[in-house]
C-alpha cells in the first residue's frame, strides 16, 4: 500500500515536470537548428590540397606536382591551366586521373615539371573550381603554395682531379736495343742545344681585338635594338644573340671561354676570378639566368624585364671596360 502511494506520487511529480522540459526544448531548438546549419554552410564541399613528390633535388631532376580534389559525386570540378610554364619549371608532362568510392570521388592531376637553373622555387597556389549540378556560377577553392629547392650539380660535385683517362691495353714488355737509346738522347740534347743557340731577344706580340672589346659590344647592342625581335615576340632568339654579345665581350676583354662554357661551367670558372668584383659576378649570375629561363624554358619574359635585361647588360659592360689603354707589345 505504502510503495503504490509512493509511486504515484513519483507519477504526478513527473507530469508536473513535463510541461517545462517541453518548453524548454521549444526554445532550444531554433538555435540548436541555426548552429548546425552554420557549420554545413562553412564547411566545402570538397578538399584541395597539392603535393610533390621531391622538395630538393638537383638539375635534370624531374619533379611530380600533383593536385588532389575529394568531392561529393554530384559536385563538377575543373582543374586550372597552367600552359608551358609553372612557378619558373618547364612542364613536361601531364595527366589526370579519377576514382569513385561510394558518394565520393577522388580527382587528381599530375606535372612533370624539371629546370635547368639552381635556387629556390615557389610554386604558387593552384584555383580550383567547382559547382553543383544544375547550377550556373561556379566557385572557387585554393591549394597551399609549395617550395622546392634545386641544387647546382657542380656545387655539390666532388673534386674532379681524381678522374682520369681510361688507360690503354697493357702490352708485353719489349726490349730496345741500346742504339736506339743513344739516337734518341742525341737528338733530344742536340734539339735543346740548337734552341738555345738560335735563341733571340724577341718582342711577343699579344693578340689583342682590332677594337676595343667594349666597342664592338656597344654596336652590337645597338645593332640588336635595331631589329624586331620583340615586335614578332621572338624573345629566345633576341635573349640568344643579347646573351652571346655579353659573353664575347668578356672573352675578349678578360680572355675568358664564356661562349665554350655552359652557364653553370662559366659562373664557376670566374667564382675565384680577380678579373671581376663581387658585384659584377652577381650581375652577371642573374643576368644569364634570366636569359637562360627564356632561352630553354620557354619563358615570356614582360616587356620591362626585357629592358632590364638589356640595361644589365650595358651596365656590365659599362662598369667592366677599361679605363685606359692596355700595352699592345709585351716585351718578353
Amino acid at each position: 500500500m505504502y510503495r503504490d502511494k509512493v509511486q504515484k506520487g513519483r507519477y504526478f511529480n513527473a507530469m508536473r515536470y513535463a510541461p517545462c522540459a517541453m518548453l524548454l526544448i521549444l526554445i532550444l531548438m531554433p538555435a540548436i537548428c541555426f548552429a548546425s546549419e552554420q557549420d554545413t554552410s562553412d564547411k566545402l564541399p570538397l578538399e584541395v590540397f597539392a603535393s610533390v613528390d621531391k622538395n630538393k633535388v638537383t638539375i635534370g631532376d624531374k619533379i611530380t606536382y600533383t593536385i588532389t580534389v575529394k568531392a561529393d559525386k554530384d559536385i563538377e570540378i575543373k582543374f586550372p591551366e597552367f600552359g608551358q610554364n609553372l612557378g619558373g619549371f618547364a612542364i613536361k608532362d601531364f595527366g589526370t586521373s579519377e576514382k569513385g568510392w561510394f558518394r565520393t570521388k577522388t580527382y587528381r592531376q599530375w606535372y612533370v615539371l624539371d629546370t635547368y637553373v639552381s635556387g629556390k622555387y615557389s610554386i604558387p597556389e593552384a584555383t580550383i573550381k567547382y559547382r553543383k549540378h544544375g547550377q550556373k556560377e561556379w566557385q572557387e577553392a585554393s591549394t597551399d603554395e609549395i617550395t622546392v629547392e634545386v641544387e647546382s650539380i657542380l656545387e655539390n660535385a666532388e673534386d674532379k682531379r681524381d678522374i682520369r683517362k681510361i688507360a690503354g691495353p697493357i702490352g708485353f714488355p719489349v726490349r730496345i736495343p741500346w742504339y736506339v737509346w743513344g739516337g734518341a738522347a742525341f737528338i733530344v740534347v742536340g734539339g735543346g742545344i740548337a734552341f738555345f743557340l738560335f735563341k733571340r731577344k724577341r718582342v711577343e706580340e699579344v693578340f689583342i681585338p682590332s677594337r676595343p672589346a667594349h666597342e664592338i659590344a656597344y654596336e652590337a647592342l645597338e645593332a640588336l635594338k635595331q631589329k624586331e625581335y620583340l615586335k614578332r615576340k621572338e624573345y629566345k632568339l633576341y635573349y640568344i644573340e643579347l646573351s652571346d654579345i655579353v659573353r664575347h665581350y668578356l672573352e675578349n676583354r678578360f680572355n675568358l671561354r664564356a661562349p665554350e662554357m655552359t652557364t653553370e661551367e662559366f659562373l664557376n670558372s670566374v667564382r675565384d676570378n680577380k678579373a671581376l668584383s663581387y658585384e659584377h659576378k652577381s650581375l652577371l649570375r642573374d643576368f644569364l639566368s634570366h636569359c637562360d629561363l627564356v632561352k630553354f624554358a620557354k619563358y615570356e619574359p614582360a616587356e620591362k624585364e626585357v629592358s632590364l635585361s638589356f640595361e644589365s647588360a650595358k651596365r656590365l659592360i659599362d662598369q667592366t671596360k677599361p679605363v685606359a689603354s692596355d700595352q699592345l707589345l709585351v716585351t718578353s
